[in-house]
């Protein structure tokens, strides 16, 4: 623990350990001797890295955003209108969404620090979406009639409903679908509704030559 290059990769070795643990099982049921022992660590060397276990879901948070921000930069690289990185950074998310335990996005909200942190990064999404709402209305995509703030929130709300609904242990009738299923059903309804005739026939085509599968 000494070597400072040693510090920085058993550090990153213990977030992404977590990460996969946190992500698989739920934070509650994780405990910092599991962490230890998938690392063949003792818990005291994580302990000398990070105070807490809230400490450490945050730089697990941030390792995951990271992650993302990676993925989408490289979409954005890729794709050749507003419409595609849309489409595919949507897909990125409900994939991954699949891979999350139930119990992980539940637990999040009982650690003060991250609530803030993602209230915050909420923040920034929103103003990421919002400048590419009017890109798209520059490119003649989306409607110039369309009420971007009020949509947006609609769309928020309804994705938060979405994600609650996979929380949700008792039934439901929203519990008939899948989060993912729900989510992609609300994208592709929410984009097509804002398209212009350029922009539909454009998501159409997508739908039609790519992959990626959102109905």
């Amino acid at each position: 623990m000494k070597d400072n290059n040693s510090k920085k990769e058993i550090y990153s070795l213990i977030v992404e350990t977590a990460h996969t643990l946190f992500i698989a099982r739920g934070i509650k049921d994780v405990k910092m001797d599991d962490i230890a022992a998938e690392l063949s660590i003792s818990k005291r060397t994580i302990y000398e890295l990070f105070n807490d276990k809230e400490e450490l879901l945050l730089e697990v948070l941030k390792f995951q955003n990271e992650k993302m921000c990676e993925n989408g930069r490289e979409i954005i690289r890729n794709s050749s209108h507003i419409l595609e990185i849309i489409l595919k950074l949507y897909n990125l998310h409900f994939e991954l969404l699949k891979k999350v335990n139930n119990k992980f996005f539940a637990e999040l909200s009982k650690y003060p620090k991250i609530c803030e942190e993602r209230q915050n990064k909420e923040a920034q999404n929103a103003k990421k979406f919002s400048a590419w709402m009017e890109m798209g209305r520059q490119q003649g995509l989306f409607r110039e009639d369309a009420d971007f703030e009020i949509l947006t929130f609609i769309l928020k709300r309804d994705l938060t409903t979405i994600l609650e609904v996979k929380m949700q242990k008792g039934h439901t009738e929203l519990n008939k679908y899948t989060p993912d299923e729900l989510g992609r059903k609300l994208i592709l309804f929410y984009l097509r509704g804002i398209s212009t005739a350029k922009g539909q026939k454009i998501i159409e085509e997508y739908l039609k030559k790519n992959e990626i599968i959102i109905e």
